[in-house]
């Protein structure tokens, strides 16, 4: 049975909207101690406002782009301020649609920043027995069924999140000595802001078949958030190195 407690600290990036959001409502439902991180103060702001136990979650706004080699000392001032952390959930990122001929190596460079660097600097940070609680330590990272689609324009989308697959499967080996357990949730499609604007701009009938796509429908940040809490839990105390796909049978 997955149960979480206030000694539970739960560091999200991403959190102030989809999936990243998700997660920290749940975690903080459930009575987890949530540090929610994020660039948009107001976003931030409302989901503290609308979460069951305003008391657990503290807001620390980062644009993770910004002075990356910082990461692990941020890391290291939030275990000082909060405690030491139990699990790290890294959702900070954006999809983009970059075909070979407009491949433009500075985008792809933000790309990589976002979905493989700054997760890793990251649980660096969070890796330092300074600052988690050693066995039952979990990281999460969010990675995308685009990196398992045969889909054009995702070479430099698709491969950042390849990418964050391998680094899981690498540091599982070299995190469990420490008793920390490390998984990836690939999701494709779900229901967000993005990706209802995209679905508005398409005609009914490309609007169908793109549905059609999934035969399980599309899903919701909520539905990867019950993954991800799983497995951060001791309910996965078994699992680690793995990438759970969650698509609705696209692919």
């Amino acid at each position: 049975m997955t149960m979480l407690t206030p000694e539970n600290r739960v560091l999200v990036t991403g959190a102030s909207s989809g999936i990243g959001m998700a997660v920290a409502l749940l975690c903080n439902q459930m009575g987890a101690t949530v540090i929610a991180s994020g660039r948009d103060m107001p976003r931030l702001q409302n989901l503290k406002n609308s979460c069951a136990h305003q008391e657990f979650l503290h807001i620390e706004p980062r644009d993770l782009q910004e002075d990356m080699d910082s990461l692990p000392q941020w890391v290291a001032g939030l275990r000082q301020k909060y405690g030491k952390l139990t699990a790290l959930v890294c959702c900070a990122g954006y999809a983009a649609v970059m075909p070979l001929r407009a491949y433009d190596r500075n985008a792809a460079a933000s790309l990589y920043d976002i979905h493989v660097h700054a997760p890793l600097l990251l649980a660096r940070g969070f890796a330092d027995k300074r600052n988690n609680m050693g066995q039952g330590s979990s990281i999460i990272f969010l990675s995308s069924a685009a990196a398992l689609a045969k889909e054009a324009g995702l070479a430099a989308y698709g491969g950042a999140k390849a990418a964050i697959q391998a680094a899981t499967i690498s540091l599982s080996r070299e995190l469990a000595p420490q008793g920390i357990r490390i998984n990836a949730v690939a999701p494709a499609m779900v229901r967000t802001p993005m990706s209802e604007q995209y679905f508005a701009m398409l005609s009914p009938d490309a609007r169908d078949q793109a549905l059609a796509a999934y035969p399980l429908g599309i899903g919701t940040p909520e539905d990867v958030a019950q993954t991800i809490v799983f497995l951060l839990s001791d309910s996965g105390k078994w699992i680690t190195g793995q990438t759970v796909v969650m698509d609705g049978g696209r692919y």
